[in-house]
């Protein structure tokens, strides 16, 4: 659904089809919050990015120019790493870990001066050098502006398809938040049913998405070779 298309569906569920009490910038806003939700909740714009480890060298500046929401997958050499916190280290350690050499195990964020790094545990060394650090970060979505635009956008007039037969279940989140502004029996009614038509199409979005980066289940087929050492698996 376009942006003017999702404004005439919340103009529609909140009775204010001439947009009197809500206007197209509160009905926006509340749109934009909705995708940020989505995002969070389905992981609908993730972006994987690359660095090559050096010696000595314990963080990286994220390339995105792209809001970075959350890290959902950091790994070394294919070896997922685990998130903590600069406050973690400072409990459980009980050292200067910050002068801590060795293959990184860990990862942590930091925001200094507003540039966003991700930082590794322990420092890197030369045994480590030319490694592969990945990390997938869900990014935040580019506001709707135009009234062609969709939602979910990586740039300007950019869209995620994917979401496309869902989309109509932001009109009804940003409507369900939009009558609250207006507190009656009638419209916390409305608001509640809207909300909850809302979070059921939530559920098939983030279904959709966890079902596209699922693993397949393995059949055995034609039985075990064992001479080979390996199972043969059914394509």
């Amino acid at each position: 659904m376009t942006l003017s298309e999702l404004q005439a569906q919340v103009g529609a569920l909140t009775n204010d089809p001439n947009y009197d009490r809500y206007s197209l910038s509160d009905i926006n806003a509340e749109l934009g919050n909705s995708q940020t939700k989505w995002n969070l909740s389905a992981k609908i714009l993730k972006l994987t990015t690359s660095s090559v480890i050096a010696d000595g060298s314990n963080y990286f500046g994220l390339t995105t120019t792209n809001i970075v929401l959350a890290y959902d997958r950091v790994t070394l050499d294919s070896l997922p790493l685990k998130k903590r916190s600069k406050a973690w280290m400072d409990l459980y350690t009980g050292t200067n870990w910050s002068a801590h050499t060795g293959t990184p195990t860990i990862y942590y964020i930091d925001v200094s001066y507003g540039v966003e790094r991700i930082y590794l545990y322990p420092t890197p060394t030369s045994a480590d050098a030319g490694k592969s650090l990945v990390y997938e970060t869900i990014t935040a979505h580019i506001p709707m502006s135009a009234s062609t635009d969709r939602p979910f956008q990586w740039y300007a007039g950019s869209s995620s398809f994917l979401t496309t037969p869902y989309d109509y279940g932001l009109a009804y989140d940003a409507a369900a938040r939009l009558l609250l502004r207006d507190p009656s029996t009638a419209n916390a009614k409305k608001s509640e049913d809207y909300k909850n038509i809302a979070n059921g199409v939530l559920d098939q979005v983030i279904q959709t998405f966890k079902a596209l980066e699922a693993a397949e289940p393995k059949r055995l087929s034609g039985g075990r070779y064992w001479n080979s050492g390996y199972i043969h698996v059914a394509k």
